[in-house]
């Protein structure tokens, strides 16, 4: 039997903390926030999953010039065409699984929006253009740190603010893309580019201290379930004959 203090004590509820940086110093503080998601009927348990494709081959690949705007090559064009195709055969991942599409998203570069309408045509459905699912205006690779052997720990060198800035975007993104496939309960495909998926990728894992190298209208599929991200493909090129895979 407790005393009338202890007891008073013990059926006090302990209020999680509100600001954040309360909840950066107390982990549980996450915990107290979704625990407040799921009463209004969210659930941590509930798989979200976000396809990142990345367009076809553009001009500018073929040909490098100042518009970087580039529209798609021819074999860029045919990439896309197979990805499409693909989606009409109903999308076999393996014997027992189908990759289902419920909304497309795409950035506004005139490379993703051509590449997008294959793929609508195939799926029967129109795609939202999404201003944070643009590529970049500079090489990303180019700002992430570098260390001087396998294994050596990694200079503590700054980032610089244009590559933290388009880390948020690719933050945004993936925030957009997430709640768009709570909402609707459906998978959600984003037509994107090289750096943004890369970056989408690094956001997930929490280290700028690493590189991908993606294929044009590859797929790249990762999901939020039982409270973590998992990245479940990445380079998904079936659909695509070897004569027809670039980067």
């Amino acid at each position: 039997m407790c005393s009338p203090r202890t007891c008073a004590r013990a059926s006090t509820p302990r209020s999680p903390p509100t600001s954040s940086t309360s909840a950066r110093r107390r982990p549980w503080a996450w915990a107290a926030a979704e625990s407040r998601r799921n009463r209004r009927g969210h659930s941590w348990r509930t798989t979200r999953e976000v396809y990142l494709v990345r367009h076809g081959q553009s001009q500018w690949q073929v040909s490098p010039s100042e518009d970087w705007d580039t529209s798609l090559s021819p074999l860029g064009h045919d990439q896309a065409k197979h990805l499409g195709q693909w989606f009409t055969e109903d999308a076999p991942l393996d014997a027992a699984t189908r990759l289902t599409v419920g909304s497309v998203l795409t950035s506004p570069l005139k490379r993703a929006r051509e590449t997008a309408e294959y793929l609508c045509e195939s799926l029967e459905l129109s795609a939202e253009v999404q201003p944070t699912l643009t590529e970049a205006t500079f090489h990303v690779v180019s700002e992430l740190p570098r260390a001087a052997a396998p294994f050596v720990p990694w200079p503590e060198d700054p980032l610089s603010a244009r590559y933290l800035d388009f880390r948020a975007q690719a933050r945004a993104a993936l925030a957009e893309l997430t709640r768009r496939a709570e909402e609707t309960r459906q998978p959600v495909l984003a037509v994107t580019h090289g750096g943004l998926i890369k970056t989408v990728v690094r956001t997930i894992a929490e280290s700028d201290s690493f590189c991908l190298k993606l294929y044009n209208c590859g797929i790249n599929a990762i999901e939020w379930t039982n409270g973590r991200w998992r990245v479940v493909h990445v380079n998904l090129w079936d659909h695509l004959p070897p004569a027809l895979r670039t980067t």
